[in-house]
């Protein structure tokens, strides 16, 4: 327990001095890096096997990434960021081939983060995050897989996964549509889209995926559209179709949106809002925890804080005492995941 309570400190400090600094961390020691293209700089200089800790302040994205890299980001929670200010990446995030086991946690893309079409990016994390749009591009030829995706917030339109395979969405919220999805599972999040119109607009395209303990908030009955697709113990405001050939059992509708959380209206993702149901016990999922956000086995980190450790408080004097002494108050914790 000292020895972890000397990192968590030594990396206080770090932060105290190097403020607003990108900090590269990797075989050979440690690189700061500072200004708003202080994340290029950093990727530049890295090697694979690296990693990258993004502060509070925004920073322009190195656009593609081509190596395997671990980024670490602040955070994006207004509440849990308090100490350090939010991680903004502004732009496009592009992964290639060679970026096999990245993962990105903490940061609030304003972009999208987009697998180059038709390559092959295995083994990528992302955690904790927020941004618009996630498209894993191409046809399948040359699959991405094993790409997990863990308490994040997609506000985009789409979220594509036509070239993934073996792909696990869990506790995340995504307020576009679903499209071209072969074989993934999703599980305890929450799919906002809804559409009132004529035209067939479904919360989700595709074949042969697993869908549990889900809340879907489409007005529509139009929620799957695909071949084999597995329905099990989700939460629909409406009466669902399941598509054609479906397995499902156990699913709850209609729900009134109302009843569904302690605070939640509308189709759009708000920090304000609370997505707790207002009565778990009645829902339980296929793993007897409850559907929604908060169950399953990734349930929903209030905050969403990152896994590295977390700045609670900073206070810093403006100035020092008569005595030369420099008033510091520093307030940190360990995260277990």
């Amino acid at each position: 327990m000292k020895k972890l309570f000397l990192i968590i400190a030594a990396i206080s400090a770090s932060f105290i001095v190097n403020a607003q600094k990108v900090a590269l961390h990797s075989a050979s020691g440690i690189q700061h890096f500072t200004g708003t293209d202080a994340f290029v700089d950093a990727y530049n200089a890295s090697l694979s096997g690296d990693t990258i800790y993004l502060p509070g302040g925004g920073f322009n994205t190195p656009g593609n990434i081509d190596k395997s890299l671990i980024v670490y980001g602040a955070g994006h929670y207004p509440d849990s960021t308090q100490a350090t200010a939010k991680t903004f990446v502004n732009g496009t995030i592009n992964l290639s081939e060679n970026a096999d086991g990245f993962r990105l946690e903490g940061v609030d893309i304003n972009g999208h983060i987009y697998f180059d079409n038709n390559e092959q990016v295995d083994n990528v994390t992302i955690k904790y995050c927020k941004m618009n749009d996630l498209n894993i591009q191409g046809n399948l030829t040359t699959p991405s897989t094993n790409l997990t995706l863990i308490n994040n917030v997609f506000t985009g339109a789409y979220f594509y996964l036509s070239n993934a395979q073996n792909t696990g969405v869990f506790n995340c919220i995504i307020q576009g549509r679903v499209i071209n999805s072969y074989g993934n599972v999703f599980e305890n999040n929450i799919f906002m889209y809804s559409y009132s119109g004529t035209s067939s607009n479904y919360t989700t395209a595709g074949d042969n995926n697993t869908f549990n303990n889900n809340v879907f908030l489409n007005a529509s009955y139009r929620y799957f559209n695909g071949i084999s697709n597995i329905i099990k113990t989700n939460i629909f405001v409406t009466t669902p179709n399941y598509g054609t050939t479906p397995q499902d059992s156990v699913n709850y509708f209609p729900v009134d949106q109302a009843d569904i959380f302690v605070n939640q209206t509308g189709n759009a993702f708000d920090y304000a809002h609370d997505y707790h149901l207002q009565n778990p016990s009645i829902y339980p999922g296929t793993d007897g925890t409850q559907a929604g956000l908060y169950g399953g086995t990734h349930g929903y980190k209030e905050g969403a804080v990152p896994s590295n450790p977390h700045i609670q408080l900073q206070i810093i004097a403006p100035t020092t005492t008569t005595e030369g002494m420099l008033n510091i108050q520093i307030r940190t914790e360990a995260q277990d995941y």
